[in-house]
Formats: structure tokens, C-alpha cells, sequence
């Protein structure tokens, strides 16, 4: 299906490179090259979540396991990314001090990278009402979560 074909593409930017010339808004970056490293293991992460999705995470969970315990990566960050904890709320967020961008999400070039990708950018009403990206979202981080 090409539409799952897009999907797949689309998240594993989540590994690849930033676009140049850089794009300044939060969450765009709609020069960014996906990795193809990594469109078997996401292609096989949707195909969970979708699962997931249709029929339960409960009915889902031991095969998702198997093919994605381990899977999350071993958490390196990518050149000129540094952690930092946030002093209101004790979160850690990630800053390039390269680019000056700041994400909350881990910018590993990792599997769960790609899945956290495609969560933070799922948009409402553009790609789907809010109810199903919510479940869209919980499902992908439930595959994360697996991953670790």
C-alpha cells in the first residue's frame, strides 16, 4: 500500500538527517531525509501498533514483544545533542548547540526515535480527528515502551 509506504518513510526521518536548509518551525522539517537503515524495523513496528489498534494491545503484546524488546536502541545521542533537566518539572529535554533546536524527544537515530517521530507530528484535523490520534499516540508509545 503506498499510503503505508509514506508512513514508513515519514517516521524513519525520525533516524535520518535534518533537512538543509533548516526549517524553523517546531515539528517541520520538511526537508529532512529519511534513513532507510531503518524501513524494515518500522515497517514491522506499524504493522504492530496497526494490529494493536484493531484488535488489542493484550490481543497484540506477545508477538509486538518478540519482535521488539531490544529493539529501542542503546540511547547515544547524536552529535551536538546534550541532555538537560528541566528545572520547573524535572524533565530532561535535548538541546543542539549546534543549531540551538530543543526537542523533548531523545534525538538517538534510533528505532524509537523513528516511532516518537511520527507520534510528535501526527497533526489534528489535518491527518486525523483527535480521538483516533490520541489512540494513534498511545499505541505508538506502548511500541516504545516495548522496545526498551
Amino acid at each position: 500500500n503506498i499510503h503505508h509506504a509514506n508512513v514508513v518513510n515519514f517516521a524513519c526521518r525520525g533516524a535520518g538527517e535534518p533537512g538543509r536548509p533548516s526549517y524553523h518551525a517546531e515539528l517541520a522539517d520538511p526537508y529532512a531525509e529519511p534513513n532507510e537503515d531503518f524501513f524494515v524495523a518500522v515497517d514491522v513496528c506499524l504493522r504492530h501498533v496497526t494490529f494493536a489498534l484493531i484488535e488489542s494491545v493484550g490481543v497484540a503484546e506477545s508477538a509486538a514483544r518478540g519482535d521488539l524488546c531490544g529493539t529501542g536502541g542503546n540511547g547515544e545521542l547524536r552529535e551536538n545533542w546534550e541532555a538537560y533537566r528541566d528545572d520547573d518539572d524535572g524533565r530532561t529535554y535535548y538541546w543542539n548547540y549546534e543549531t540551538g533546536d530543543v526537542t523533548w524527544t531523545p534525538p538517538t537515530k534510533q528505532l524509537d526515535t523513528c516511532l516518537a517521530y511520527l507520534r510528535d507530528r501526527v497533526g489534528v484535523p489535518r491527518d486525523m480527528s483527535q480521538p483516533a490520534a490520541m489512540q494513534l499516540r498511545a499505541h505508538l508509545n506502548w511500541a516504545i515502551e516495548l522496545m526498551k
